[in-house]
């Protein structure tokens, strides 16, 4: 066994080895966390989206989520048929709407994002300002760097 320290490129690779179970790790712990609410992880992600930036049509939502338009269409449909979202008239473009949540929806998501922020905040403690911003400017790297419209 060497004594040797790893180089930089294989510290980072091993870095993104460990993100395939991280995401699993994560999905599972969202599917927890979703369990009693009748939403699901996709549903989710659209509700945390709306939350953001208050309303949104199909494609603005298709783009910020990074996920195909067939499954946002599918996201979208069963949404609004159960209530969670509401739809407006998007006067720039007469057949696309624009998507909002309901006042549930908020009220849920809101509460849900207010329990894990205190979890991530707890969890954050053990790190300094100066290693999470290190940490997000990697990972936000990483993400351009393996995107759809860089790679291929």
């Amino acid at each position: 066994m060497s004594n040797t320290l790893p180089s930089p490129a294989e510290d980072l690779y091993a870095g993104i080895q460990l993100t395939r179970p991280l995401l699993r790790n994560i999905t599972a712990r969202l599917e927890a966390d979703l369990q009693d609410t009748g939403f699901s992880t996709g549903q989710r992600a659209i509700m945390e989206a709306l939350l953001g930036c208050g309303r949104a049509t199909a494609p603005e939502l298709t783009a910020l989520l990074q996920i195909s338009r067939q499954l946002t269409g599918r996201l979208l449909k069963e949404m609004t048929g159960s209530g969670a979202l509401l739809t407006e008239a998007n006067p720039r473009h007469r057949t696309s709407l624009y998507y909002r949540l309901s006042d549930e929806s908020r009220s849920r998501i809101e509460a849900l994002r207010a329990r894990e922020m205190r979890d991530i905040a707890a969890f954050a403690a053990r790190f300094s300002a100066e290693e999470i911003r290190a940490f997000r400017k990697v990972q936000q790297a990483l993400n351009d760097a393996f995107s759809p419209a860089r790679t291929g």
